[in-house]
């Protein structure tokens, strides 16, 4: 048994509303489940910190500002392709 969490670029473990990030499976269905938790989850847990960048940007004063043009250029950083899956066996009780 394999405990699968889905971690950000920071390292921090995502949690989204409506989504499973923490599972634990078979070794078997290890891969499988790794495969999804990368897909829809982490791609949408990109998109919602893009959006909070992208306020905190124009709340600085987005392109009229050197700050806002700085924190434009750090929407980038929240990317799905930088998120992995940590795995960690689960040892049987007994």
């Amino acid at each position: 048994m394999l405990q699968l969490r889905l971690v950000n670029h920071n390292g921090h473990t995502v949690a989204l509303p409506g989504f499973e990030t923490v599972v634990t499976v078979a070794d078997e269905d290890a891969d499988k489940t790794a495969t999804a938790l990368l897909g829809e989850p982490a791609e949408a847990d990109a998109a919602y910190w893009r959006a909070v960048a992208r306020e905190h940007a124009e709340a600085l004063g987005g392109e009229a500002t050197i700050n806002g043009r700085n924190a434009l250029a750090q929407v980038g950083y929240h990317d799905a392709r930088y998120y992995r899956v940590i795995r960690t066996p689960l040892r049987p009780k007994g």
